[in-house]
């Protein structure tokens, strides 16, 4: 297997689209490519991870967009809050995260009429 590394530059710092997300969430805007199946890798900056690549700005060239980490550290820290919480209500926890990280925002399921 071969490694690839690609260098840009943050050009901004923004609330944008997730592709597939439900909304809108901080995320830094480089000048580097993320060209389809390159997500999910870190982003580094003087040897610290400071977030995860994730999607490029479609029709363009050489625009990417990173998950800043306090982003992925607070949807990390949501995700261990809850599976405790399953644990001590005993019920078990399938993993599904029903908030939007960052924001501070939880989801509330409309199965109940009057939540709607």
């Amino acid at each position: 297997d071969n490694l690839s590394i690609t260098s840009g530059i943050v050009s901004r710092v923004e609330l944008t689209s997730y592709a597939h997300g439900a909304g809108e969430l901080l995320a830094a805007q480089l000048d580097a490519a993320i060209n389809p199946g390159n997500s999910g890798g870190p982003a580094v900056m003087r040897g610290k991870i400071v977030g995860i690549a994730f999607q490029n700005l479609p029709g363009t060239d050489n625009i990417g967009y990173v998950i800043p980490t306090p982003v992925i550290r607070r949807f990390l820290d949501d995700v261990e809050r809850d599976a405790a919480d399953a644990r001590r209500e005993g019920r078990t926890y399938d993993g599904v995260h029903g908030g939007f990280c960052g924001l501070g925002i939880k989801c509330q399921w409309t199965d109940n009429p009057a939540m709607r």
